[in-house]
């Protein structure tokens, strides 16, 4: 059962969320810069996307039958 049904979130986005609020208690920690957050932030964002990208197979099959 959703809460809020007009926020459409998966598991996916609850892990995103997971991983930027780790990086907000490794900041408070460790006391980092909001500089060093914001990076670490973006290159966990940068990585999540870049996951999820998938190769289109009709490319790869059309290329090796050649």
């Amino acid at each position: 059962m959703m809460m809020y049904p007009y926020i459409k979130l998966g598991p996916r986005d609850g892990v995103l969320l997971i991983s930027v609020l780790i990086m907000l208690v490794l900041t408070l920690v460790f006391k980092w810069s909001v500089w060093e957050f914001l990076l670490s932030v973006i290159a966990v964002i940068i990585s999540f996307l870049a996951g999820s990208m998938k190769p289109n197979k009709k490319k790869v099959l059309a290329f090796m039958k050649k």
